[in-house]
């Protein structure tokens, strides 16, 4: 009863900064915007006029912007909201926080039997007052609730109590949901398969328990198929340009991408170098609790391997979000490893190793309730204020966009999706002189660089017929006149 008080202590007060750090607008970036306008598709029946607007401007464009649509899942999870309150960033972020509740209440039964209460309960207050976790609730991306559903997967594939029919079938539809939200979620299936399958072969000799074995699996595999065909009779595949992505794979990329991922788990701890020198201490401890938990969580280490195979071979680099799912299994073998390494002092030390144990992740715990409380104050402090896609200077350049210019003129603008999603016109991306022509006005930020954009202060080059009509502090608009 006390450690289930603790525990929504710990919720709670996660919960309360987590609100406190949310923002009345969102960081510039455009995946967001296909979210939402996937979201209000489906709130209005326009998923059709939806792909076509997506491959306008993913084709139009210099480069791919993303796929033509995301997986269905996060849009379907923001539709309530849109539906309540419209294009709201506030409102929004909402879900992200339900669903990292969610997270921290799976993570505390998956590590249930694998850690003493008390280390539960800081492991779990880690992943509750992580700065990096809880900043990363202002953004409008599916991670946090894939981060969810993954862990939720774990937790049902490998409860040790005795399992019926009803808990593959659960098995199988949180693997789906996994999947419904980020492809990578069939890495999930992919784990339980492989395990199952050795565990076949070691019982090989056991007609009953190779029969229990593949029946089981058939049932995990016949829930995911049924729920993801239904999937496909209700929502287009976007996806395939995902596979277009990995024509930018290079031997180079992937040795860029090694060393990006091996560094980015520092991240957890925090962003100034000095902690990078605390993440390789840490990970000495990982590295011995995965030798000392290699059989017996098979499953963690499964997921793990193929998690960073698959994310190291996409060309693209996408920061920390993508190791999420990664972070709990990260955690719980440092956890081990160091207990592991206790264990083998003298009997003499051993308290004296406890206490540092115990000391040194509480200490971890309080700089990170420390470090997000006073991010959660500043945020309010400065009335929850971001300079982005939805202050002054960018609601001017939509308004002008939206009541002086013709309803289907084309706009080019470094990022074409917020642009669809504030003014319903078709727009692109352009880094090139000639294409610009494709579009009928051009909005240029004063404050991007050449790897978006052709800046204003080359524009001229270009020698395109340009007529200045709107200028303020962060942007410039031209018509093109043809």
């Amino acid at each position: 009863m006390r450690n289930r008080l603790l525990l929504s202590i710990i919720i709670l007060v996660s919960l309360v900064i987590g609100v406190c750090s949310l923002r009345r607008g969102h960081e510039w970036g455009d995946d967001f915007a296909w979210y939402i306008l996937q979201a209000k598709s489906i709130l209005n029946g326009t998923i059709n006029e939806f792909m076509e607007q997506s491959a306008f401007t993913n084709y139009q464009s210099t480069t791919y912007l993303g796929p033509l649509a995301y997986p269905w899942g996060y849009p379907l999870i923001l539709t309530p909201a849109y539906a309540v309150k419209g294009i709201n960033p506030l409102a929004l972020k909402l879900p992200g926080l339900f669903f990292y509740t969610g997270f921290l209440i799976c993570l505390y039964f998956l590590m249930k039997n694998r850690l003493t209460q008390t280390e539960n309960l800081l492991l779990v207050s880690l992943f509750a007052f992580n700065p990096l976790l809880l900043q990363f609730l202002d953004q409008i991306l599916s991670d946090i609730p894939f981060l969810f559903f993954s862990t939720l997967s774990l937790l049902l594939i490998t409860q040790e109590t005795k399992r019926g029919i009803l808990q593959y079938i659960l098995i199988g539809v949180s693997i789906f949901f996994t999947t419904f939200l980020r492809s990578t979620g069939i890495l999930l299936l992919g784990s339980f398969l492989i395990i199952e399958f050795f565990k076949l072969l070691s019982n090989r000799k056991n007609q009953t328990v190779v029969k229990e074995i593949i029946q089981n699996s058939f049932v995990v595999c016949f829930v995911f198929v049924l729920f993801w065909t239904l999937n496909i009779l209700l929502f287009p595949s976007g996806g395939e340009s995902y596979l277009s992505q990995y024509a930018g794979l290079s031997l180079e990329t992937i040795k860029g991408s090694v060393a990006a991922y091996f560094s980015v788990f520092s991240r957890f701890f925090g962003e100034a170098n000095g902690w990078r020198y605390l993440y390789y201490f840490v990970l000495i401890f990982f590295l011995i609790g995965v030798w000392e938990q290699r059989k017996k969580e098979t499953i963690f280490l499964l997921f793990f391997v193929l998690w960073m195979i698959v994310h190291i071979t996409y060309p693209y680099w996408q920061g920390p979000r993508y190791i999420f799912p990664l972070l709990p299994i990260f955690i719980y073998f440092t956890f081990q490893g160091m207990k592991s390494a206790i264990n083998k002092l003298p009997e003499q030390y051993y308290p004296t190793g406890q206490k540092v144990f115990y000391g040194f992740w509480v200490l971890l715990a309080g700089v990170f309730l420390f470090t997000s409380s006073a991010s959660a104050y500043v945020n309010l402090k400065n009335d929850r204020a971001i300079n982005g896609p939805f202050d002054s200077y960018s609601t001017e350049i939509y308004n002008y966009i939206k009541e002086k210019t013709p309803p289907n003129s084309v706009v080019v603008f470094f990022k074409p999706r917020v642009m669809v999603m504030m003014t319903e016109h078709p727009a692109i991306m352009s880094t090139e002189c000639d294409r610009m022509l494709k579009g009928d006005y051009i909005v240029l930020s004063r404050k991007v660089g050449e790897n978006q954009q052709i800046t204003p202060e080359k524009i001229d080059a270009c020698n395109l017929p340009l007529n200045q009509v709107l200028k303020n502090s962060r942007f410039i608009v031209y018509e093109i006149q043809k």
